[in-house]
Order: structure tokens, then sequence, then C-alpha cells
């Protein structure tokens, strides 16, 4: 193709003006040709990615609110829990023993047993302090020492010893003396 056939394409046909060059041509669509659907389909994306970012944002934001819930939930039921049984304790006279030393045979030699328990009371019942009583405590480091070593192994064995304990209790202070035997305190040495 020569150089005047080239130029005679790019010129507009007879009567018509040709738009200048920088300009571009925005004419309407009207029936939605293919740059109207591009621009349709990037709002819905836009749209769509929108709502997953809300509901992403909104479900995160509940979890770490029951958990907190729940985490608060929790120590407000242990403080509830706690509140009964401190009022029982305050309302109950109660025998504290403390610091028994017993030594518990064993086959080749002797294991120590340190432990503490306390005894709460019915209503008025002898209040004196036992715990300095040597008879009393002897009573007591021989029931513990029949007991032997399998003694706290399990909770069917310490609340075998707790029985054993208020029964003893009860046989010291009177018949019905003592409610509950509570160990606070034991270790094997």
């Amino acid at each position: 193709m020569s150089k005047a056939e080239l130029d005679k394409m790019d010129l507009p046909p007879d009567g018509e003006e040709a738009p200048p060059p920088d300009t571009v041509e925005e004419a309407p669509v009207a029936g939605g040709g293919a740059g109207g659907t591009a621009l349709r389909a990037g709002r819905v994306k836009f749209a769509l990615f929108a709502l997953v970012g809300v509901l992403l944002l909104s479900g995160i934001g509940l979890g770490i609110r029951e958990v907190v819930g729940l985490y608060m939930g929790k120590k407000t039921a242990v403080r509830e829990k706690a509140a009964p049984a401190q009022t029982l304790a305050a309302s109950s006279p109660t025998l504290v023993f403390r610091d028994f030393l017993i030594p518990l045979p064993e086959g080749s030699g002797n294991r120590l047993l340190m432990i503490s328990f306390v005894a709460e009371l019915n209503g008025n019942g002898k209040q004196a302090d036992l715990n300095d009583n040597p008879g009393i405590r002897r009573q007591i480091m021989r029931a513990i020492q029949l007991r032997g070593d399998e003694l706290l192994s399990s909770g069917a064995a310490r609340e075998l010893l707790k029985e054993d304990l208020s029964a003893l209790m009860n046989q010291i202070l009177g018949e019905g003396a003592v409610k509950n035997v509570y160990l606070a305190d034991y270790a094997f040495i």
C-alpha cells in the first residue's frame, strides 16, 4: 500500500468531521454492552467482598465477646460458690488441728506424714482448744497410723480417713458434736 492510500483511510468520509485524536468518544450503552457489564460486575464483587468482610469482623467480635463472657461467668460462678462456703464456715464453730507429724511403717523403713485438718462442730459443742491436748493428739495419731501407707492414695481412702477422724472426734467430744472433717493439708516426707 502506498502512503496516499493510507492517508485516505485515516480521513473520514466526505462531510463528516473527525474527532480530535485526544478525546475519547463516550456514547451511552443502550443494551448494556461490554463496558456496562464489566462495571456492574466490579460493583457486585466489591459489594460481596464488603459483605464478607463485615460478616467476618462481626463473627470475630461475637466470638471474643462469648469467650470473655464465659470466662467472666466462670469467675462469677466461682465467687458465688465460695460465698456460701465462707458463710457456712463463719456460722459453724470449728476446731483446727495443725501439724501432726505421724510415722507410717513401711517395708524397709519409716515414712512421715504431715497432716492438718479442721473439724466442723454442730452448734455449741465444746470449743476448747484441743490441739494442745497430748492425749487427743495421740489418739488421732493412732487412728491415722492404723490406716497405713494407702492412707491418702485415693479419694475413697481420704473419705474413709475423714469418717474415722469424725467418729474419733465424736467419741471425744460427745456423740453428734462433729458435723464434718476437712483435710486442710497433708504431705508425705
